[in-house]
């Protein structure tokens, strides 16, 4: 059975709490709508976490790009060139 939480406050987006079975526990489905059209992400408790640590940088300036492993693999050849 699913729970309607509060709405992000200050966001068209809505919060939905359900059951995800045995293996994953209690979800969260993020639902934002524009102009009639719906888009939602599903996530665990731990990737709720995960993606509110980010946020959090995000929002404090704080946000990493992602680093990829050939493009520092090509950095350190180029150094030690």
């Amino acid at each position: 059975m699913a729970t309607e939480l509060r709405d992000v406050p200050g966001t068209d987006i809505s919060q939905t709490r359900f059951a995800g079975g045995k293996d994953r526990g209690a979800m969260l489905q993020l639902t934002v709508s524009d102009r009639g059209s719906f888009q939602t992400i599903q996530l665990t408790r731990e990737e709720c976490l995960s993606l509110a640590q980010e946020l959090v940088l995000f929002a404090n300036g704080q946000e990493q790009q992602e680093v990829h492993l050939e493009n520092f693999q090509r950095s350190f050849i180029e150094m030690s060139e």
